[in-house]
């Protein structure tokens, strides 16, 4: 998937917008925006901000090659169908590592954005925590989208795949983790 592709049908699927409804919305095609979401056609900038525009989204660039929260679902969303859940976590797990790279605004910045649903709630749950941990850890603000409900698992997850470790897991989970149910060995979040 292209950029273009990711940024527009992450954030229509975040917003719970139809490509009918953003076509109509943006003065689009809607063949025009299947074209594009598929990746089989590219989009100018201007193009691009048109059909963000009516999702409340502007288009903006970040001095960085490091991953945002929203990326990393979008790449986790990918794998998740063939059932590559090693890939999957490893996408959260570079996600951990180039929060942490970030210095302080910029780690914000890779936040902003809320992560589209990845088709699996513990994987949304996982992102938030990463998300949560991360940014709490310095004090730093916190976007809004943590706070969704369907970002917490009812049932919790032990990400810990040895039966054995998961006590020791549980002890060494950082809080922002804990509190969108997900239990993982701090050790586990690269570069942490």
């Amino acid at each position: 998937m292209n950029i273009a592709a990711d940024l527009i049908s992450s954030a229509r699927r975040y917003r719970g917008e139809s490509g009918r409804s953003l076509a109509r919305s943006a003065n689009a095609s809607q063949a025009g925006l299947v074209e594009l979401e598929s990746g089989q056609k590219d989009a100018t900038t201007a193009r691009l901000d048109r059909l963000l525009r009516p999702l409340g989204y502007q288009l903006t660039t970040l001095p960085t090659r490091l991953g945002t929260a929203a990326s990393a679902a979008s790449d986790i969303r990918g794998f998740l169908p063939r059932n590559n859940e090693s890939a999957a976590l490893r996408v959260a797990w570079q996600l951990a590592s180039d929060l942490a790279a970030a210095e302080p605004a910029l780690r914000v910045a890779l936040c902003i954005t809320p992560p589209a649903p990845t088709g699996d709630e513990r994987f949304d749950a996982l992102i938030a925590g990463i998300v949560d941990h991360l940014l709490a850890r310095d004090t730093l603000p916190q976007p809004s989208w943590l706070s969704e409900s369907w970002r917490t698992l009812d049932t919790p997850w032990d990400v810990e795949p040895v039966p054995a470790l998961r006590a020791r897991a549980r002890e060494l989970t950082p809080l922002g983790l804990v509190s969108h149910g997900v239990y993982l060995d701090a050790a586990e979040l690269v570069n942490i």
